[in-house]
């Protein structure tokens, strides 16, 4: 996980500009681009990669020093989140109680933004995040789940002449399971692309 994290963080730096703008105060929205790694762990790990789509929305405020904050929802969806033991065999096989698709990622958080130079933002995010997908819970029994933890997350946006562009990296780690017969654990890492208006 941590050579993931490593990769990931090294690849959003290559992907940042440098000169940026700004963003205003007031509400935004917009869509986003990219890709994640999905790991689970309950008496074996499944692990599984996607690309996603997704939407965001928040408000943010002007603070002093051009410093900003704010709170924002994001919603992605994973064009295939499915998932596999270490030896390739698909998760939704009924060996052990583990993830084995996941749909879709929530986010509910806040940030604080810190402008570096005159036209540069760098980011920090943390707050709440929750999946869905399918779980086994009991021999041959696979029921759709939710899983609750939290999320953080570092990124870097610059106006463009079509919006505001963010690169950013996030980490969620989701252990409080629905339905919860058995205790399992949903790690993700994601990378993403967003345009903002």
């Amino acid at each position: 996980m941590k050579t993931k994290i490593c990769t990931a963080v090294a690849f959003a730096a290559s992907l940042i500009g440098a000169s940026a703008a700004s963003a205003e105060q007031g509400f935004y929205y917009g869509g986003s681009l990219g890709v994640l790694t999905l790991e689970s762990d309950s008496f074996d790990r499944t692990t599984g990669g996607s690309v996603t789509l997704g939407a965001v929305a928040g408000y943010r405020f002007e603070l002093q020093n051009g410093w900003s904050t704010g709170v924002e929802a994001s919603f992605d969806f994973l064009k295939n989140g499915e998932m596999s033991y270490d030896n390739g065999q698909p998760s939704c096989t009924s060996r052990s109680p583990d993830w084995c698709d996941v749909d879709n990622i929530v986010r509910l958080r806040g940030f604080v933004g810190v402008p570096v130079g005159d036209n540069f933002e760098i980011m920090a995010m943390g707050g709440f995040a929750t999946a869905a997908g399918l779980a086994e819970d009991g021999p041959f029994t696979f029921a759709d789940s939710r899983a609750k933890g939290f999320t953080v997350g570092l990124g870097a946006q610059t106006e463009t002449s079509f919006g505001t562009t963010r690169v950013e990296l996030s980490y969620d780690k989701m252990s409080k399971i629905m339905p919860n017969d058995y205790n399992k654990t949903l790690e993700v890492i994601s990378l993403k692309t967003s345009i903002l208006f």
